[in-house]
């Protein structure tokens, strides 16, 4: 059996995210299935035209239903409907971060009553995950030779490489997030960060 050492490698990217990923929604309520519905439809479609304002390409929208549900009142025993509930939810990406703190003002504006998440993130993760686990072989080279001068060997070349499987390469937000300044009419900061990217590998190295 040829003789090998096994080591393990780690390397990190560090990227400024370019796509902000925003989930929303606008709910109205009303006593009437109707006009909830109606204003909850005014409302989206005033958003959907600011963002075309804003030059966010209709690709990177989506808005792909409406609902509406009664309401009710439980404080005297049995549910009595007490109206109507409509809503539509919504999901952005925006390739501009730079307009981000405009679009969340515009929403605002425009009647989006939450914003149930967001994140910052990698139009191509996939390059930035091939860079980290390229860095983390070289990581694992390098401490195969240092074993193996240390030990008096000469080193071969790769006979095995493995990827941590339980610890892929995976985008993480460093620092990434969405400001709102104090003041009422200031318009929304952005914090960006930076997307941390970490991949690990193990690798057997040939010795003699």
């Amino acid at each position: 059996m040829e003789q090998a050492i096994v080591v393990a490698g780690e390397a990190t990217v560090r990227r400024v995210p370019d796509l902000a990923v925003l989930s929303l929604s606008v709910t109205v309520r009303d006593k009437k299935s109707t006009a909830a519905r109606d204003e909850a439809n005014r409302r989206a479609s005033a958003i959907l035209a600011s963002l075309r304002e804003l030059k966010i390409p209709d690709a990177g929208i989506q808005a792909p239903s409406l609902t509406v549900h009664p309401t009710y009142d439980y404080s005297r025993g049995s549910p009595r409907i007490t109206g109507y509930e409509a809503a539509r939810p919504m999901t952005i990406r925006i390739a501009d971060v730079d307009l981000l703190g405009k679009v969340l003002d515009g929403l605002v504006d425009d009647g989006v009553t939450q914003v149930h998440g967001s994140s910052m993130e990698l139009t191509d993760p996939d390059a930035a995950s091939r860079e980290a686990l390229g860095g983390a072989f070289a990581a694992a080279r390098l401490r195969a030779e240092a074993l193996a001068t240390a030990a008096g060997l000469s080193l071969g070349g790769p006979i095995r490489i493995e990827e941590d499987a339980g610890d892929r390469a995976v985008p993480m937000p460093r620092g990434a997030m969405l400001r709102a300044v104090a003041a009422e009419t200031a318009p929304t900061e952005i914090a960006a960060g930076e997307v941390e990217i970490t991949a690990h590998v193990r690798a057997w190295f040939a010795i003699s």
